[in-house]
């Protein structure tokens, strides 16, 4: 769920008020389109205010910008678009159900969008969708996504997820009588545990990191607990489950992160847990990150992998063995609830196609024209569909085994909650298989090389990839 707030990005005040003979060129639409998909996915806000150029525009001026600028990107036409005058929706309102829309729905719905503001100098209080109806908030998201998905892959996407934009009030997952952290309070490992599961909970639930947590009835920032969990982690490693101390820490002046989802062995859990503890000891803040050989964790993220870590001792009396990193991105995505619905539906839509054998039927291209191909086509139509909505999706493949002979198997994971998931294709009844066969399991194509591929390039880099790693 996103949040319903209005706030202002770039202001500039001289420019707000654009008049209506004003125009503003498409590439300028389309590089700012990518700022404010990621301001909504960061503040969980529309803004007020975006920045075009070197104009500024209300959100009202702005959706019908992107809505312009998707109709003649569809036209393969990168036209000015004037600036019009723009109202408010007076009742703004929706009742949108997650899902997905296709290009040919919300190319249509952008026309429609133009014309209402056209005809009526003010933004529509809804506009009805296959999903329901979306309000204007939902609207200028939702566009901002396909325009930023034109700048990054040069082409409109051939579907956009749709969720549900609701009103939400609270940000921590404190309680209001807890009492406030002071330096030198000391906390058992039992109390840890609890903390750590509830932090826990609260990131799954609510796709973000708290300002603070409660402990034992005491309030704690994030880098206090962050500290709280890396002392546990060091201590349980040896055995020991001494009371910790909490320290004054103070959050981290940069954080940086590069780590992709993957698994770490409890060496290098551990290890990192030390690195979090020398920085906080010496510097008396949180690392701004840790690294690893799935890259750099910021704190947020170290934070939550290590509540992972403490609720299993909890759960199982001892540390894992591995630890399936989840990304600072991942955390803030909603795995739940929206994705699954959309993942749903495009388990659904990939049921439908029947299974043949043969090479022909491997292409994707074919795959879609003739409603039918074997496990290669299936592999890349969910990847392809998954990774359109914004899924973190890979094809995974055997070498030796099986796979050396005339059967090359390829399946579809999708990362759900960090971690790697073999696709269910029983769940929804599909005519393909997952992961079958014998040999060495391997990625064929990861979550980053194929996003944005054409259906004939991404056939081709999944033909590549298997027999290089051959």
């Amino acid at each position: 769920m996103l949040l319903l707030f209005s706030l202002a990005l770039f202001i500039n005040a001289e420019n707000v008020s654009a008049a209506s003979t004003t125009t503003v060129d498409a590439n300028s639409i389309i590089k700012s389109s990518d700022t404010v998909k990621n301001y909504v996915e960061t503040k969980k806000a529309v803004p007020s205010t975006v920045t075009v150029g070197s104009k500024t525009v209300t959100k009202e001026q702005y959706l019908y910008l992107l809505a312009s600028t998707t109709t003649n990107l569809n036209k393969n036409s990168k036209t000015s678009v004037t600036v019009k005058t723009v109202a408010k929706a007076p009742n703004p309102n929706g009742n949108l159900k997650t899902g997905t829309l296709t290009k040919s729905e919300y190319v249509t719905l952008a026309g429609k969008i133009t014309t209402f503001i056209n005809t009526n100098g003010r933004l529509p209080n809804f506009m009805s969708t296959s999903k329901g109806n979306m309000r204007t908030e939902n609207l200028i998201y939702t566009y901002s996504k396909i325009v930023a998905f034109y700048k990054t892959n040069n082409r409109l996407p051939n579907f956009v997820s749709v969720t549900p934009w609701t009103k939400s009030e609270g940000t921590s997952s404190s309680t209001s009588t807890a009492n406030p952290a002071t330096s030198g309070t000391s906390f058992t490992i039992p109390q840890i545990v609890t903390a750590a599961k509830n932090y826990k909970n609260y990131v799954d639930s609510n796709h973000k990191t708290p300002s603070t947590v409660t402990v034992n009835n005491v309030k704690v920032n994030t880098p206090q607990f962050l500290q709280l969990l890396s002392y546990a982690i060091v201590q349980l490693k040896t055995g020991s489950k001494a009371s910790i101390t909490l320290k004054t820490v103070t959050g981290s002046p940069n954080p940086t992160e590069t780590v992709k989802a993957g698994t770490l062995q409890m060496a290098e859990y551990v290890k990192l847990a030390q690195s979090a503890i020398s920085i906080i000891n010496s510097a008396g803040r949180a690392p701004n990150f840790a690294d690893s050989t799935l890259g750099k964790l910021r704190y947020e993220t170290l934070t939550y992998n290590f509540a992972k870590v403490i609720q299993f001792y909890g759960t199982n009396g001892r540390l894992p063995n591995t630890l399936d990193v989840v990304p600072y991105s991942s955390l803030n995505s909603a795995v739940t609830g929206s994705v699954q619905a959309t993942i749903d539906q495009i388990g659904r839509d990939e049921a439908k196609y029947g299974t043949i054998q043969g090479n022909k039927y491997s292409y994707l291209d074919v795959f879609l024209a003739e409603g039918k191909g074997n496990c290669w086509g299936s592999a890349l139509y969910l990847y392809w569909r998954l990774s359109a909505s914004g899924i973190q999706a890979r094809i995974m493949g055997y070498i030796g085994g099986i796979a050396n002979n005339s059967f090359k198997h390829a399946w579809t994971q999708v990362l759900i909650n960090g971690v790697w998931t073999n696709w269910n294709y029983a769940k929804y009844g599909s005519k393909h298989c997952g992961d079958v066969g014998g040999g060495t399991r391997v990625v064929l194509v990861d979550q980053y090389e194929g996003k944005g591929l054409s259906t004939s390039a991404l056939t081709n880099k999944l033909i590549e990839e298997y027999y290089e790693v051959l």
